[in-house]
Protein backbone atom coordinates (compact mmCIF):
# COMPACT_ATOMS: atom_id res chain seq x y z
CA UNK A 1 0.00 0.00 0.00
CA UNK A 2 2.83 2.50 0.78
CA UNK A 3 4.08 1.88 -2.33
CA UNK A 4 1.24 2.44 -4.53
CA UNK A 5 0.80 6.03 -2.70
CA UNK A 6 4.02 6.88 -3.65
CA UNK A 7 3.63 5.26 -7.10
CA UNK A 8 0.65 7.34 -7.47
CA UNK A 9 2.59 10.59 -6.05
CA UNK A 10 5.19 10.12 -8.65
CA UNK A 11 2.87 9.60 -11.17
CA UNK A 12 1.05 12.50 -10.74
CA UNK A 13 4.00 14.88 -10.13
CA UNK A 14 5.40 14.27 -13.35
CA UNK A 15 1.72 14.55 -15.16
CA UNK A 16 1.74 18.38 -13.73
CA UNK A 17 5.34 18.98 -14.94
CA UNK A 18 4.41 17.68 -18.40
CA UNK A 19 4.42 20.75 -20.59
CA UNK A 20 1.30 19.94 -21.70
CA UNK A 21 -0.40 20.15 -18.59
CA UNK A 22 1.53 23.78 -18.56
CA UNK A 23 0.41 25.02 -21.22
CA UNK A 24 -3.18 23.67 -20.53
CA UNK A 25 -2.70 25.76 -17.11
CA UNK A 26 -2.12 28.59 -19.03
CA UNK A 27 -4.48 29.01 -22.03
CA UNK A 28 -6.71 28.25 -18.97
CA UNK A 29 -5.48 31.01 -17.15
CA UNK A 30 -5.29 33.19 -20.62
CA UNK A 31 -8.79 32.93 -21.09
CA UNK A 32 -10.30 33.57 -17.45
CA UNK A 33 -8.71 36.69 -17.52
CA UNK A 34 -10.66 40.09 -18.11
CA UNK A 35 -8.21 41.34 -20.79
CA UNK A 36 -6.68 38.55 -22.86
CA UNK A 37 -4.10 40.76 -24.02
CA UNK A 38 -2.13 39.90 -27.06
CA UNK A 39 0.90 41.03 -27.87
CA UNK A 40 3.35 38.14 -29.28
CA UNK A 41 2.67 34.69 -30.38
CA UNK A 42 3.12 32.64 -27.55
CA UNK A 43 -0.09 34.57 -26.02
CA UNK A 44 -1.81 34.39 -29.43
CA UNK A 45 -1.29 31.01 -28.89
CA UNK A 46 -2.72 30.91 -25.39
CA UNK A 47 -5.72 33.01 -27.04
CA UNK A 48 -6.58 31.00 -30.02
CA UNK A 49 -7.74 27.85 -27.51
CA UNK A 50 -10.57 30.41 -25.90
CA UNK A 51 -14.21 29.68 -26.74
CA UNK A 52 -15.16 32.64 -24.77
CA UNK A 53 -13.51 36.09 -23.93
CA UNK A 54 -15.01 37.52 -20.25
CA UNK A 55 -13.84 40.76 -20.91
CA UNK A 56 -11.42 42.19 -23.43
CA UNK A 57 -9.59 40.92 -26.54
CA UNK A 58 -6.81 43.20 -27.51
CA UNK A 59 -4.25 42.93 -29.70
CA UNK A 60 -1.05 45.20 -29.68
CA UNK A 61 2.14 45.39 -31.65
CA UNK A 62 4.49 41.96 -31.39
CA UNK A 63 7.14 41.29 -33.01
CA UNK A 64 6.86 37.94 -33.92
CA UNK A 65 3.15 37.71 -34.25
CA UNK A 66 2.18 36.39 -37.82
CA UNK A 67 0.21 38.31 -41.17
CA UNK A 68 -2.39 36.09 -40.22
CA UNK A 69 -4.10 36.50 -36.90
CA UNK A 70 -6.52 33.59 -36.03
CA UNK A 71 -9.24 32.80 -33.31
CA UNK A 72 -10.38 30.06 -34.61
CA UNK A 73 -12.94 28.56 -31.65
CA UNK A 74 -13.60 31.95 -30.33
CA UNK A 75 -17.35 32.04 -30.14
CA UNK A 76 -18.57 35.16 -27.63
CA UNK A 77 -16.60 38.33 -26.56
CA UNK A 78 -18.34 39.42 -23.18
CA UNK A 79 -16.30 42.61 -23.44
CA UNK A 80 -14.74 44.54 -26.42
CA UNK A 81 -12.67 43.86 -29.34
CA UNK A 82 -10.02 46.39 -29.52
CA UNK A 83 -6.97 47.01 -31.34
CA UNK A 84 -5.79 50.78 -32.25
CA UNK A 85 -2.30 50.44 -33.70
CA UNK A 86 -1.80 54.43 -33.78
CA UNK A 87 1.93 53.67 -34.49
CA UNK A 88 0.79 51.42 -37.59
CA UNK A 89 3.10 48.73 -36.54
CA UNK A 90 0.90 45.70 -37.05
CA UNK A 91 1.70 44.12 -40.24
CA UNK A 92 -1.17 41.43 -40.13
CA UNK A 93 -2.92 41.02 -43.50
CA UNK A 94 -5.70 38.53 -42.50
CA UNK A 95 -7.80 39.01 -39.35
CA UNK A 96 -9.88 36.15 -38.65
CA UNK A 97 -12.55 34.07 -36.20
CA UNK A 98 -14.61 32.18 -38.14
CA UNK A 99 -17.25 30.96 -35.48
CA UNK A 100 -17.42 34.51 -33.48
CA UNK A 101 -21.27 35.17 -32.99
CA UNK A 102 -21.34 38.42 -30.16
CA UNK A 103 -19.41 41.09 -29.20
CA UNK A 104 -21.11 42.60 -25.91
CA UNK A 105 -18.75 45.67 -25.94
CA UNK A 106 -17.38 47.34 -29.70
CA UNK A 107 -15.45 45.80 -32.48
CA UNK A 108 -12.98 48.68 -33.27
CA UNK A 109 -10.14 48.18 -35.60
CA UNK A 110 -7.97 51.15 -36.18
CA UNK A 111 -4.24 51.64 -38.19
CA UNK A 112 -3.70 48.29 -39.51
CA UNK A 113 -1.97 49.55 -42.22
CA UNK A 114 -1.56 45.72 -44.57
CA UNK A 115 -4.82 44.50 -43.46
CA UNK A 116 -6.84 43.57 -46.10
CA UNK A 117 -9.45 41.15 -44.02
CA UNK A 118 -11.56 41.06 -41.76
CA UNK A 119 -13.11 37.50 -41.32
CA UNK A 120 -16.14 36.94 -39.17
CA UNK A 121 -18.93 35.46 -41.44
CA UNK A 122 -21.63 35.02 -38.64
CA UNK A 123 -21.27 38.08 -36.37
CA UNK A 124 -24.53 38.75 -35.61
CA UNK A 125 -24.70 41.26 -32.86
CA UNK A 126 -22.04 43.88 -31.34
CA UNK A 127 -22.77 47.57 -29.46
CA UNK A 128 -20.28 49.40 -32.26
CA UNK A 129 -18.61 48.90 -35.17
CA UNK A 130 -15.70 50.72 -35.69
CA UNK A 131 -13.32 50.52 -38.39
CA UNK A 132 -10.36 53.58 -38.89
CA UNK A 133 -7.67 54.26 -40.94
CA UNK A 134 -7.32 50.17 -42.81
CA UNK A 135 -6.13 51.47 -45.89
CA UNK A 136 -5.95 47.93 -47.62
CA UNK A 137 -9.20 46.86 -45.97
CA UNK A 138 -10.69 44.96 -49.18
CA UNK A 139 -12.80 42.09 -47.29
CA UNK A 140 -15.28 42.79 -44.61
CA UNK A 141 -18.23 40.59 -44.85
CA UNK A 142 -18.97 40.64 -41.50
CA UNK A 143 -20.52 44.16 -42.31
CA UNK A 144 -23.46 42.24 -44.21
CA UNK A 145 -24.40 39.74 -41.52
CA UNK A 146 -24.59 41.86 -38.76
CA UNK A 147 -28.31 42.12 -37.20
CA UNK A 148 -28.57 43.73 -34.08
CA UNK A 149 -25.89 47.27 -33.42
CA UNK A 150 -26.43 49.52 -30.26
CA UNK A 151 -23.97 52.44 -31.34
CA UNK A 152 -21.90 52.79 -34.03
CA UNK A 153 -22.03 51.64 -37.77
CA UNK A 154 -18.94 53.43 -38.75
CA UNK A 155 -16.12 52.64 -41.61
CA UNK A 156 -14.10 55.31 -42.35
CA UNK A 157 -10.60 55.25 -44.89
CA UNK A 158 -11.18 52.19 -46.33
CA UNK A 159 -10.88 49.97 -49.56
CA UNK A 160 -14.13 48.40 -49.48
CA UNK A 161 -16.17 48.60 -53.03
CA UNK A 162 -19.50 48.08 -51.48
CA UNK A 163 -21.16 47.93 -48.04
CA UNK A 164 -24.21 46.08 -47.76
CA UNK A 165 -26.53 44.71 -44.72
CA UNK A 166 -30.14 43.35 -45.36
CA UNK A 167 -30.83 42.85 -41.41
CA UNK A 168 -29.51 45.46 -39.53
CA UNK A 169 -32.62 47.83 -38.56
CA UNK A 170 -31.20 50.76 -36.03
CA UNK A 171 -28.07 52.50 -35.58
CA UNK A 172 -26.91 55.78 -33.92
CA UNK A 173 -24.52 56.52 -35.98
CA UNK A 174 -23.91 55.70 -39.59
CA UNK A 175 -20.86 57.01 -40.60
CA UNK A 176 -19.41 56.03 -43.91
CA UNK A 177 -16.03 58.34 -44.76
CA UNK A 178 -12.77 58.90 -46.75
CA UNK A 179 -13.19 55.50 -48.99
CA UNK A 180 -11.64 56.31 -52.32
CA UNK A 181 -13.40 53.27 -53.87
CA UNK A 182 -16.26 52.82 -52.46
CA UNK A 183 -19.45 52.62 -55.10
CA UNK A 184 -22.25 51.15 -53.40
CA UNK A 185 -24.06 51.06 -49.93
CA UNK A 186 -27.14 49.74 -49.39
CA UNK A 187 -28.60 49.09 -46.07
CA UNK A 188 -32.15 47.78 -47.14
CA UNK A 189 -33.15 46.74 -43.55
CA UNK A 190 -32.52 50.33 -41.31
CA UNK A 191 -35.33 52.15 -40.55
CA UNK A 192 -34.28 54.44 -37.70
CA UNK A 193 -30.55 56.05 -37.06
CA UNK A 194 -31.15 58.33 -33.88
CA UNK A 195 -28.16 60.48 -34.40
CA UNK A 196 -27.01 60.33 -38.11
CA UNK A 197 -27.00 59.10 -41.87
CA UNK A 198 -23.51 60.64 -42.97
CA UNK A 199 -21.70 59.37 -45.95
CA UNK A 200 -18.70 62.08 -46.70
CA UNK A 201 -15.52 62.00 -48.84
CA UNK A 202 -16.16 58.29 -50.87
CA UNK A 203 -15.70 57.71 -54.25
CA UNK A 204 -17.32 60.34 -56.57
CA UNK A 205 -20.73 58.03 -58.25
CA UNK A 206 -21.53 56.14 -54.81
CA UNK A 207 -24.91 54.34 -55.04
CA UNK A 208 -27.09 55.05 -51.67
CA UNK A 209 -29.77 52.73 -51.24
CA UNK A 210 -32.18 53.12 -47.96
CA UNK A 211 -35.64 51.57 -48.92
CA UNK A 212 -36.55 51.24 -45.80
CA UNK A 213 -35.34 54.56 -43.88
CA UNK A 214 -38.51 55.99 -42.12
CA UNK A 215 -36.42 58.30 -39.58
CA UNK A 216 -33.43 60.18 -39.02
CA UNK A 217 -31.49 63.07 -36.81
CA UNK A 218 -29.05 64.18 -39.87
CA UNK A 219 -28.60 63.24 -43.16
CA UNK A 220 -25.35 64.07 -44.91
CA UNK A 221 -24.88 62.44 -48.31
CA UNK A 222 -21.72 63.88 -50.24
CA UNK A 223 -20.73 62.07 -54.10
CA UNK A 224 -23.75 60.84 -54.94
CA UNK A 225 -24.95 59.01 -58.21
CA UNK A 226 -28.17 58.05 -56.85
CA UNK A 227 -29.46 58.25 -53.37
CA UNK A 228 -32.68 55.73 -52.93
CA UNK A 229 -34.68 57.35 -49.38
CA UNK A 230 -38.57 56.29 -50.89
CA UNK A 231 -39.95 55.66 -47.09
CA UNK A 232 -37.81 58.81 -45.09
CA UNK A 233 -40.40 61.02 -43.33
CA UNK A 234 -38.60 63.24 -40.89
CA UNK A 235 -34.96 64.47 -40.62
CA UNK A 236 -35.08 65.63 -37.29
CA UNK A 237 -32.18 67.56 -37.52
CA UNK A 238 -30.86 68.50 -41.33
CA UNK A 239 -31.32 67.06 -45.00
CA UNK A 240 -27.98 67.66 -46.75
CA UNK A 241 -26.93 66.89 -50.20
CA UNK A 242 -23.52 68.51 -51.70
CA UNK A 243 -21.34 68.28 -54.20
CA UNK A 244 -23.29 65.15 -55.57
CA UNK A 245 -23.69 63.81 -59.90
CA UNK A 246 -26.97 62.69 -59.26
CA UNK A 247 -29.83 63.71 -62.01
CA UNK A 248 -32.93 63.55 -59.75
CA UNK A 249 -34.07 63.75 -55.96
CA UNK A 250 -36.51 62.75 -54.61
CA UNK A 251 -38.26 62.48 -50.87
CA UNK A 252 -41.98 61.13 -51.65
CA UNK A 253 -42.72 61.02 -48.17
CA UNK A 254 -40.69 63.20 -46.09
CA UNK A 255 -42.65 65.98 -44.44
CA UNK A 256 -40.55 67.82 -41.77
CA UNK A 257 -36.70 68.75 -41.79
CA UNK A 258 -35.42 69.98 -38.55
CA UNK A 259 -36.47 70.71 -34.95
CA UNK A 260 -35.61 73.70 -32.68
CA UNK A 261 -34.89 72.80 -29.05
CA UNK A 262 -34.72 75.10 -26.21
CA UNK A 263 -30.67 75.24 -25.96
CA UNK A 264 -30.95 74.82 -22.12
CA UNK A 265 -32.12 71.06 -23.26
CA UNK A 266 -30.65 69.52 -26.70
CA UNK A 267 -28.19 71.57 -28.31
CA UNK A 268 -28.16 70.43 -32.07
CA UNK A 269 -26.22 71.77 -35.21
CA UNK A 270 -28.99 71.84 -37.59
CA UNK A 271 -28.88 73.05 -41.12
CA UNK A 272 -32.34 72.87 -42.66
CA UNK A 273 -32.65 71.67 -46.18
CA UNK A 274 -29.19 72.11 -48.07
CA UNK A 275 -28.76 70.84 -51.83
CA UNK A 276 -26.32 73.12 -53.48
CA UNK A 277 -22.98 72.20 -55.89
CA UNK A 278 -24.68 69.09 -57.74
CA UNK A 279 -24.48 70.22 -61.18
CA UNK A 280 -26.35 67.25 -62.98
CA UNK A 281 -29.43 67.47 -60.80
CA UNK A 282 -32.49 68.25 -63.01
CA UNK A 283 -35.53 67.01 -61.20
CA UNK A 284 -35.32 67.64 -57.29
CA UNK A 285 -38.59 66.37 -56.11
CA UNK A 286 -40.37 67.26 -52.03
CA UNK A 287 -43.93 66.57 -52.68
CA UNK A 288 -45.04 66.59 -49.17
CA UNK A 289 -42.35 68.70 -47.39
CA UNK A 290 -44.31 71.10 -44.94
CA UNK A 291 -41.47 72.77 -42.98
CA UNK A 292 -38.12 73.50 -43.05
CA UNK A 293 -36.62 74.76 -39.20
CA UNK A 294 -33.80 76.55 -39.79
CA UNK A 295 -32.32 77.65 -43.66
CA UNK A 296 -33.57 76.50 -47.08
CA UNK A 297 -30.81 76.38 -49.42
CA UNK A 298 -30.61 75.49 -53.25
CA UNK A 299 -26.91 76.61 -54.59
CA UNK A 300 -24.72 75.64 -57.75
CA UNK A 301 -27.42 73.14 -59.31
CA UNK A 302 -26.69 74.65 -62.77
CA UNK A 303 -28.79 71.94 -64.71
CA UNK A 304 -31.88 72.42 -62.17
CA UNK A 305 -34.44 74.98 -64.05
CA UNK A 306 -37.60 74.08 -61.82
CA UNK A 307 -38.29 74.13 -57.78
CA UNK A 308 -41.59 73.11 -56.73
CA UNK A 309 -42.46 72.70 -53.43
CA UNK A 310 -46.23 72.31 -53.31
CA UNK A 311 -47.25 71.80 -49.46
CA UNK A 312 -44.08 74.03 -47.74
CA UNK A 313 -45.48 76.09 -45.45
CA UNK A 314 -42.68 77.40 -42.79
CA UNK A 315 -39.49 77.96 -43.00
CA UNK A 316 -38.23 79.76 -39.75
CA UNK A 317 -34.71 81.31 -41.36
CA UNK A 318 -33.53 81.57 -44.91
CA UNK A 319 -34.32 80.53 -48.19
CA UNK A 320 -31.53 80.96 -49.98
CA UNK A 321 -32.05 79.99 -54.15
CA UNK A 322 -29.59 80.79 -57.05
CA UNK A 323 -29.31 79.10 -60.18
CA UNK A 324 -30.32 78.92 -63.66
CA UNK A 325 -33.75 78.80 -62.79
CA UNK A 326 -36.82 79.06 -65.22
CA UNK A 327 -39.66 78.87 -62.00
CA UNK A 328 -39.93 78.04 -58.60
CA UNK A 329 -43.42 77.65 -57.30
CA UNK A 330 -44.14 77.06 -52.90
CA UNK A 331 -48.01 78.02 -53.24
CA UNK A 332 -48.54 77.00 -49.31
CA UNK A 333 -45.53 79.37 -47.79
CA UNK A 334 -46.78 81.77 -45.42
CA UNK A 335 -43.85 81.81 -42.71
CA UNK A 336 -40.78 82.99 -43.49
CA UNK A 337 -38.41 83.72 -40.31
CA UNK A 338 -35.28 85.41 -41.92
CA UNK A 339 -33.73 86.70 -45.50
CA UNK A 340 -35.69 85.59 -48.86
CA UNK A 341 -32.96 85.84 -51.81
CA UNK A 342 -33.93 84.43 -54.75
CA UNK A 343 -31.24 84.64 -57.76
CA UNK A 344 -32.22 83.55 -61.66
CA UNK A 345 -30.42 84.16 -64.52
CA UNK A 346 -33.20 83.98 -66.42
CA UNK A 347 -34.72 87.59 -67.85
CA UNK A 348 -38.48 86.34 -67.73
CA UNK A 349 -38.26 84.76 -63.98
CA UNK A 350 -41.57 85.89 -62.18
CA UNK A 351 -40.71 86.87 -58.44
CA UNK A 352 -44.78 88.94 -58.06
CA UNK A 353 -45.65 85.75 -55.39
CA UNK A 354 -43.15 86.24 -53.72
CA UNK A 355 -43.29 89.55 -53.94
CA UNK A 356 -46.88 89.30 -52.43
CA UNK A 357 -45.65 87.42 -49.80
CA UNK A 358 -43.59 90.21 -48.39
CA UNK A 359 -45.74 92.73 -49.23
CA UNK A 360 -48.16 90.75 -46.96
CA UNK A 361 -45.71 90.34 -43.80
CA UNK A 362 -44.78 86.74 -44.88
CA UNK A 363 -41.28 87.06 -44.84
CA UNK A 364 -39.66 88.35 -41.87
CA UNK A 365 -36.06 89.80 -43.06
CA UNK A 366 -34.68 91.19 -45.90
CA UNK A 367 -36.35 90.19 -49.51
CA UNK A 368 -34.41 90.14 -52.90
CA UNK A 369 -35.75 88.52 -56.55
CA UNK A 370 -34.42 87.77 -58.94
CA UNK A 371 -31.24 89.46 -57.85
CA UNK A 372 -29.42 87.31 -55.26
CA UNK A 373 -27.70 87.95 -52.04
CA UNK A 374 -25.26 86.24 -49.68
CA UNK A 375 -26.85 85.65 -46.45
CA UNK A 376 -25.70 87.61 -43.09
CA UNK A 377 -23.80 85.05 -41.26
CA UNK A 378 -25.37 82.94 -38.06
CA UNK A 379 -24.24 83.16 -34.98
CA UNK A 380 -25.32 79.70 -33.20
CA UNK A 381 -24.27 80.83 -29.58
CA UNK A 382 -26.80 79.42 -26.65
CA UNK A 383 -27.62 82.96 -25.91
CA UNK A 384 -28.73 84.18 -29.50
CA UNK A 385 -29.68 80.56 -30.36
CA UNK A 386 -32.65 81.20 -27.25
CA UNK A 387 -33.44 84.68 -28.94
CA UNK A 388 -33.67 83.59 -32.19
CA UNK A 389 -36.63 80.70 -30.87
CA UNK A 390 -38.13 83.00 -28.84
CA UNK A 391 -38.60 85.90 -31.23
CA UNK A 392 -40.22 83.37 -34.39
CA UNK A 393 -42.13 82.64 -32.02
CA UNK A 394 -43.44 85.83 -30.61
CA UNK A 395 -43.22 86.83 -34.31
CA UNK A 396 -44.97 84.07 -36.40
CA UNK A 397 -47.49 84.09 -33.16
CA UNK A 398 -47.64 87.82 -31.82
CA UNK A 399 -50.73 86.76 -29.46
CA UNK A 400 -49.21 84.15 -27.55
CA UNK A 401 -51.18 81.16 -28.45
CA UNK A 402 -48.76 78.75 -30.45
CA UNK A 403 -51.74 75.94 -30.54
CA UNK A 404 -52.84 78.32 -33.31
CA UNK A 405 -51.02 80.23 -36.17
CA UNK A 406 -53.43 81.05 -38.95
CA UNK A 407 -55.57 78.45 -38.13
CA UNK A 408 -52.41 75.51 -38.33
CA UNK A 409 -51.87 73.63 -34.86
CA UNK A 410 -48.02 74.17 -33.74
CA UNK A 411 -47.24 76.42 -36.55
CA UNK A 412 -44.25 77.28 -35.09
CA UNK A 413 -42.62 73.78 -34.24
CA UNK A 414 -43.98 70.49 -36.96
CA UNK A 415 -45.33 67.55 -35.62
CA UNK A 416 -42.87 65.41 -34.56
CA UNK A 417 -43.02 62.46 -32.55
CA UNK A 418 -39.76 61.62 -30.43
CA UNK A 419 -39.80 58.68 -28.15
CA UNK A 420 -38.10 59.63 -25.01
CA UNK A 421 -35.65 56.69 -25.69
CA UNK A 422 -34.49 58.14 -29.04
CA UNK A 423 -33.84 61.96 -27.16
CA UNK A 424 -32.22 60.17 -24.22
CA UNK A 425 -29.84 58.20 -26.73
CA UNK A 426 -29.33 61.48 -28.36
CA UNK A 427 -28.22 63.67 -25.28
CA UNK A 428 -26.25 60.73 -24.34
CA UNK A 429 -24.01 60.65 -27.61
CA UNK A 430 -23.95 64.38 -27.70
CA UNK A 431 -22.30 65.11 -24.39
CA UNK A 432 -20.31 61.57 -24.74
CA UNK A 433 -19.38 63.25 -27.84
CA UNK A 434 -18.11 66.07 -25.56
CA UNK A 435 -15.89 63.79 -23.70
CA UNK A 436 -14.00 61.86 -26.34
Amino acid sequence: MQYRSLFTATILTACLLHPAHAQSAETSSACGNFTILINSLSTLRAAQRCTTAPGDIVIEYGSDLPTAIQFPLLREVEGSFLSIDFREEIRAQRLSAPNLTSITGDLYISSWVDLTTIDMPILKSTSRIRLNDLPALTNASFLASLESIENNYEVWNTSLTEITNDKLPYAIFVEIYDNPRLRKVELSALKNASYDVALKRNRPGLEVSLPELEEVWYFEVQGAASIAIPKLESAIGHFVVNMSSLERLEAPVLKTIGTWYDPTGVITDNLGLIVENCPELTNMSFPVLESVQLDLILKNNSALRTVNFPELERVTRNVLIQGSLSSVSMPELERVGAVFYLGSDSSRFDCSPFDRLKSSGGIRGDFSCPGFKEPPARNTTRTVSKSDIDSWLEWSDPEGSPANVDGVPDATIPSVTIPSATIFVVCVVVALLQVI
